[in-house]
């Protein structure tokens, strides 16, 4: 058993534990990290190394231990806690994830993520999926679902995102948000999204958000500031040439654990 130091982030209530790179955790270790009755407590786990072509890399695991491509809260989160660290503060950073560098500027106490891994648009053909009102499909660093509805509220989460998750239309797997329209004068919808890897629903998605700011795009034409609420808060996408993701997110605490 050894030691090691953390820190706890939030990202509109999706919740990662940091811990060095150098760490190399078992698939049993993340898994024991993220557990919230026998660890810390996360939706998944981050870990900052170095990079050759940015300032940081970026790896994310999810609560079931698996490693995924790119979380946008992740990456707010990871990104936040560097620059606090940081020798030299920045108003823009590069961040590697697995497939991609990301840029990230700052935002007043915050940080915007530029989105630029979106791929795939509509690659599935989504004409058997008839339960909600409109379906769309994008790759935003990871691939995502998302359905129309006249009241996601109601939606049990859980049972109708697994159902999709696991579609054999998607030989990895997808995430699946459920948005409804709130206002459309001010662009403003409510969105709640089944996540791969954890398995039930998050308090916030950012790939989730940004795919769901492409589709009202894609169903309505929407240009500019979408704002999306969530159980996490407020969050806001920003889509035109480039497509920008900014919301919440501050340190819950920090410590050590023994593995």
């Amino acid at each position: 058993m050894k030691t090691i130091p953390f820190v706890k982030y939030s990202g509109n209530g999706n919740d990662f534990v940091i811990v060095s790179e150098d760490l190399n955790l078992s698939k049993e270790q993340i898994e024991h990290l993220c557990h919230r009755n026998f660890g810390i407590g996360a939706d998944g786990v981050i870990t900052l190394g170095k990079s050759s072509k940015a300032d940081a890399r970026m790896r994310i695991f999810n609560a079931d231990g698996g490693e995924a491509e790119m979380c946008g809260n992740g990456l707010r989160c990871l990104v936040t806690y560097f620059d606090s660290i940081a020798k030299e503060k920045k108003d823009a950073y590069s961040i590697e994830t697995m497939n991609a560098v990301y840029p990230v500027f700052r935002k007043g106490n915050t940080f915007a993520l530029e989105m630029t891994e979106i791929k795939d648009k509509n690659l599935h053909d989504l004409s058997n999926f008839i339960d909600y009102q409109k379906s769309f499909f994008i790759n935003t660093g990871v691939p995502h679902l998302v359905f129309l509805t006249h009241d996601v509220k109601r939606i049990e989460i859980k049972l109708q995102g697994a159902k999709y998750r696991f579609h054999p239309i998607f030989p990895k797997g997808t995430n699946v948000t459920f948005v409804q329209v709130l206002d459309p004068a001010t662009q403003t919808v409510y969105a709640r999204t089944y996540e791969r890897g954890v398995e039930d629903e998050t308090f916030s998605c950012g790939t989730g958000l940004t795919a769901t700011a492409l589709a009202m795009g894609e169903w309505f034409g929407w240009k500019g500031e979408v704002n999306l609420k969530t159980k996490g808060g407020n969050q806001v996408v920003s889509v035109g040439d480039k497509v920008f993701y900014s919301g919440e997110v501050f340190e819950c605490f920090k410590g050590e654990v023994n593995l």
